[in-house]
């Protein structure tokens, strides 16, 4: 090895080098990259699945509960519960299909859990039927009959396996991740060392030729006037000798400067590579791009954007994580005066939009203050932010009081949301219409989450064009202790 890096060509054969394995690193951590938001995908998919048949369930055992209720007290407030539990039953059912759509193991299974669904759905509306209809025995009847208790076992069941099944498929999706994620910091590792290699031979290369450029001034100085045709010569090899160096001196300077700790390090040094390599190859007819060149500038790009992706996504579920991990605290707040002031707050971006807010008179609630305000922020951003252009923003909050409960709701004159992409706007990272707007797609996703774990429901009507209205469904006075006692009965069952 000593012999060629002798050579002038040496240091041009370790820059050369130096290049080919950026470009080896730079392909394998796209290929990794991609490998990884493949995995990542996978697991969003599985949770998904996960989460949608625990919904399925909930909305069941909901719709019963309000059935039963509305069964032996005949209070509409139950009735209420059980319709809006009932109507969700059949669209959350089509959406686990969907889900599972490409699965050969877990779609045989969802098309089984589907007549018990449905069986049990006829079973609830026949009992609220017959009860409306006078007929209270024949509904207690059927109640007490085995029939909605087979099927509940037997969804339960089915369920059940679903769940085991994607848990299986999670396991072995963190193992794959797992496994991508020490490659690629092996990688990373090889080719820290290789340019560190690389470093140590260029220095090594550059006191060499210091140490030739001193002995060549040397014996041209004992040679001086003597031998005119030698000093032109070996001041000619000098000359050549201090330029090979300057230029080599430059390349490790700008290209080689310090061995990459990442993947966003490597990305840096490969795009200072691209222009020196761009500044070396023949210049292009004119209007043409070099196909390497090209291909070289969308791997990069293709880093990036994945790397600012993936960012963001863990940064958002830690968010949520987090949130979901916060201990509420309820106490007595004026609705009224909250929302004004999360208004007062946006006056600017109002302006800008050309939108007003009115909120009417709105009722105090026993609640978690920082939840309350997340959600009712994250409403009143939305509107604002999904306007339709060139018509004046009009949303209006406005609330009603029934029963136990307070039905807030936000009204806004904007795009608003097709009728397929009502439940998707409530899923983690999912968006509907346009992607015009700035967003991660976990707004309204937290919105859900935080409601749910204040006791309460979410819903949307929408027309396309017309403008939405969210409905959020709060108790009036939320007491924790008794929303864990209802999720642990719920779970007993």
């Amino acid at each position: 090895m000593s012999g060629w890096l002798n050579r002038p060509s040496g240091p041009v054969v370790l820059v050369g080098l130096g290049l080919v394995a950026l470009v080896m690193m730079g392909v394998i951590s796209v290929l990794l990259v991609r490998a990884s938001e493949r995995a990542g995908t996978a697991v969003t998919e599985t949770l998904e699945v996960q989460n949608q048949i625990l919904t399925l369930q909930l909305t069941l055992r909901r719709a019963e509960s309000g059935q039963r209720g509305y069964l032996l007290t005949s209070d509409p407030d139950y009735l209420d519960t059980y319709a809006a539990a009932i109507d969700l039953v059949m669209p959350r059912l089509e959406r686990l299909r969907i889900l599972v759509s490409g699965n050969a193991v877990q779609a045989p299974l969802v098309e089984r859990l589907g007549p018990f669904v449905e069986d049990k759905v006829r079973e609830l509306r026949e009992v609220v039927a017959l009860h409306q209809a006078g007929r209270t025995d024949d509904a207690l009847a059927v109640v007490r009959s085995d029939l909605g208790q087979n099927l509940m076992t037997s969804i339960s069941e089915l369920a059940g396996q679903i769940r085991s099944n994607e848990e299986a498929g999670l396991v072995r999706q963190n193992q794959q991740a797992a496994g991508t994620n020490r490659l690629l910091l092996f990688v990373n590792l090889a080719g820290a060392v290789a340019i560190a290699v690389l470093a140590a031979l260029s220095i090594l290369l550059i006191r060499r030729f210091e140490k030739q450029t001193l002995e060549a001034q040397a014996a041209l100085r004992e040679a001086n006037l003597q031998l005119e045709e030698k000093v032109e010569e070996r001041t000619a090899d000098l000359s050549e000798a201090n330029d090979e160096i300057q230029r080599f001196a430059y390349i490790v300077s700008h290209d080689l400067r310090s061995p990459l700790v990442n993947i966003m390090g490597f990305t840096s040094e490969l795009e200072a590579i691209r222009n020196d390599m761009a500044d070396r190859l023949p210049p292009p007819p004119q209007g043409e791009i070099d196909p390497s060149i090209e291909e070289f500038d969308e791997a990069l790009r293709f880093i990036k954007s994945s790397i600012r992706k993936m960012d963001g996504l863990i940064n958002a579920i830690l968010n949520l994580s987090r949130a979901g991990r916060r201990e509420f605290d309820p106490q007595w707040l004026p609705l009224g005066e909250l929302v004004t002031g999360l208004t007062g707050a946006m006056a600017h971006q109002l302006l800008e939009a050309d939108a007003r807010i009115e909120v009417e008179p709105l009722p105090q609630v026993e609640t978690d203050r920082l939840a309350i305000g997340q959600i009712f922020s994250n409403l009143l951003d939305n509107a604002v932010k999904y306007l339709r252009p060139g018509v004046p923003g009009l949303i209006r909050v406005s609330a009603v009081e029934k029963g136990r409960f307070v039905l807030i709701r936000v009204e806004d004159n904007g795009r608003g949301i097709e009728e397929k992409d009502r439940e998707r706007v409530f899923e983690l990272f999912r968006r509907a219409g346009p992607q015009d707007r700035p967003g991660e797609g976990i707004g309204l996703a937290h919105v859900r989450t935080l409601v749910r774990r204040l006791g309460g429901t979410i819903r949307l009507e929408s027309e396309a064009g017309k403008g939405s209205t969210f409905t959020v469904i709060l108790p009036k006075a939320w007491r924790p202790r008794e929303v864990e006692r209802t999720r642990s009965t719920e779970r007993a069952a």
